[in-house]
This record gives C-alpha cells, sequence and structure tokens, in this order.
C-alpha cells in the first residue's frame, strides 16, 4: 500500500465544508479538513487540480500521484518555523512571547493553587500523550493570542489570562476518543457531535481549579463565532468574551497553517487571505485587524516570488486586502531579467499568488 495523492471530481466541492484535507499536485495543503467552504473559495478550487490523501494500490491510473517525499515533515513549533521561513513575526515578539508562555506553563505544572483540578494538577503530560499534535496546536494558539492581544494594549494579569485559556482551550479533547481526534477522513454526525462537546467538557474539567471568569469563558466559547452560527451555545458578535474571540482567530490561523506529519500547511500569506474573507462573518473584524497588524507582511526590500516564477518587489498595498499587492516584476517566469516597467496587481489576477517572501538587499 502506497500513500498517494488522488484527484477529486470536481462536484465533490460541492458540500459545505471539507471531508478530507485537500492538495495540489505537489501535495501541498491547499485546504484543510472540516473547513467551511465559501463560494469565492469553491471557485478556486474549482479552476484547479485538487487532491486528497489516500493509501492506494495501483499507481498506474491517470488520476493517482505519489505523495512527494519531501512533503513528510516533523511536527514543530509554529512559531519557530514560520519566523524562519517566511519571516512574518520579528525575532524580539518571539522571543518575548515564548518567554511568557513557558512562564505560565511551568506555573500550570507548579502551582496547585492555580489549577486545582480534582485535587491535583492539569497534566500537560497526559495531554501531550493523548494527542500530541493537540498539544502543540495549544502552545501554537497561546502564542499567537499573545502577539494579538499585545497589539490590542493587553498586559500584566490580562495577557496572562489570555494566554492561560488559550493554552487550556482544546483541554476538553483529553475525553474524545483519538479515533475521533485523528480520523483521515470525514466525521459521520455522531462523531462531529462528540468533537463539539469538548469545549462544554473542558469547562467542567476545571470547574473546581478556581480560573478567573475570563479563562472559563475563553474555554467554553472559542468555538463561537461572530455571526452566531458557532457552538456550543450560538453566541454572536459582543456576546462572545473578547478573549475567546481572540483565541479564535489564532485557531483558526494556526490550524491552517501548522504542518502535519503527512502534510506541509498552507502558506501563510493564503491563510491570512481567508482569514481577511472571514472577518465580520466568522471573526471581529476589529480583532482580525489587531491579529494581521501583528504580523511584518512585506517589510522593506522583500522580494516575492509567485506561483509562475515571476519575482516581484512590492511597490502598494491594498488596505482591503494586504495580501494581494501590487508588484513591480524583476524577473519573468524563464527567469530573465524584466528591463522595463511591469506591473502584476495581484487583487485584478487571482490566478497568480505569493509562494515565497525573501528578504535580501536589491541591487
Amino acid at each position: 500500500m502506497n500513500l498517494v495523492l488522488i484527484r477529486v471530481k470536481p462536484n465533490s466541492l460541492l458540500e459545505k465544508n471539507t471531508c478530507e484535507d485537500l492538495f495540489d499536485a505537489k501535495g501541498t495543503l491547499l485546504l484543510k479538513k472540516g473547513i467551511e467552504i465559501h463560494d469565492s473559495i469553491r471557485e478556486r478550487l474549482r479552476r484547479r487540480e485538487v487532491y486528497v490523501l489516500q493509501y492506494h494500490e495501483d499507481l498506474t491510473l491517470k488520476h493517482v500521484k505519489r505523495f512527494p517525499k519531501d512533503a513528510y515533515i516533523k511536527l514543530v513549533g509554529f512559531l519557530w518555523t514560520i519566523y524562519h521561513e517566511d519571516k512574518l513575526i520579528g525575532p524580539a515578539q518571539i522571543e518575548k512571547t515564548v518567554d511568557m508562555v513557558n512562564l505560565i506553563l511551568k506555573e500550570i505544572q507548579t502551582e496547585a493553587v492555580y489549577l486545582d483540578l480534582n485535587a491535583g494538577l492539569v497534566d500537560l503530560e497526559k495531554f501531550k500523550q493523548h494527542d500530541y499534535r493537540t498539544f502543540i496546536h495549544a502552545i501554537n494558539v497561546a502564542l499567537l493570542s499573545a502577539l494579538t492581544g499585545m497589539r490590542l494594549g493587553y498586559g500584566g494579569e490580562a495577557l496572562k489570562e489570555l494566554i492561560l485559556g488559550a493554552l487550556l482551550h482544546d483541554l476538553g479533547k483529553l475525553k474524545i476518543p483519538s479515533e475521533i481526534l485523528n480520523k483521515p477522513g470525514c466525521l459521520s454526525d455522531d462523531e462531529f457531535t462528540i468533537i463539539k462537546q469538548h469545549p462544554l467538557m473542558g469547562g467542567e474539567m476545571l470547574e473546581n481549579a478556581h480560573l478567573l471568569p475570563n479563562v472559563m469563558a475563553t474555554i467554553k466559547e472559542h468555538h463561537e463565532r461572530w455571526n452566531g452560527k458557532g457552538y456550543p451555545f450560538g453566541l454572536r458578535g459582543h456576546e462572545i468574551h473578547q478573549d475567546a474571540q481572540i483565541v479564535a482567530v489564532a485557531d483558526v490561523y494556526e490550524a491552517l497553517t501548522a504542518d502535519r506529519p503527512y502534510r506541509k500547511g498552507l502558506p501563510p500569506y493564503h491563510a491570512l487571505e481567508m482569514m481577511i474573507a472571514w472577518s465580520g462573518i466568522d471573526f471581529n473584524p476589529q480583532l482580525v485587524q489587531a491579529f494581521r497588524e501583528s504580523l511584518i507582511l512585506y517589510p522593506e526590500n522583500a522580494k516575492i516570488t509567485l506561483n509562475t516564477g515571476e519575482v516581484g518587489v512590492v511597490v502598494a498595498i491594498p488596505v482591503q486586502m494586504p495580501t494581494r499587492p501590487l508588484l513591480r516584476l524583476l524577473f519573468n517566469r524563464e527567469g530573465s531579467y524584466v528591463n522595463e516597467e511591469i506591473y502584476v496587481d495581484l487583487m485584478q489576477d487571482l490566478t497568480r499568488f505569493i509562494e515565497r517572501v525573501e528578504f535580501e538587499e536589491l541591487g
């Protein structure tokens, strides 16, 4: 049996949510399982070849491709990877947020008064063993939440409590069987109902932990949505605690971009486009704006490589869609230097998208 990419039929993209991770022909993740397919995203998917990852014996079929060997990657901390590969986050920001999160992790494990869970401490080692991917996800969500919180003016105890809520937001998944958490295909209705209980399960596990109300609200409300279509309470707008709203943004972005043992996450620029598209629908627009401003999209002298192989520099960034800048081309598709002023407006040409940002002096 071989792990292969199998092309999906266009009519399979008519579902409201993705039943499986969707890849391109090179094994790059396009859309994560369980994500709602909005009309604009569905149209983009229909214009390209889309594949799912499966085990298959027959490699002679035209719609089957071997999964690229380099797509198998080690699960690592998201912010460390994102800084070195895409430099979306400044090194000073990373150092500061990592220090804060590490401090709170130590407090969780050493201060009985802090999290007295059934007369004992929250066993983070048990969390790691139950589902290591979820554990790493929680840490990364805490880091991203901290960045957004600081952008919004959080500090002191408020920032500490935001980070704590983010670290514990998925604790209820300890009660979810691993075979459901890691199921490769679509969840059944019953399985999805079980998954949707994890915010309330986390709250129940921490009933005796003497946590502040805002931390408990983050745990219970991080799957609520701005338009009222989230769960478990169906809260909308400012009915949702702001800390939970921040964690919701970080939670979805991390899930879109994080690497998995069998594939690489969405490029951060693509994921950010999706988050901006969902602003005002799933997420508080002000918080999406703060999250975006926490990232360094295009520093001075950044070179942009497009999916076409063309290379250019950013000359203007549209406020409404900062991930789709106006570029002046330096090199064409063949790699030849462009000795005239040619511009590419990514807002107008949706067939081109950013694959890589390099940070070097331009000669």
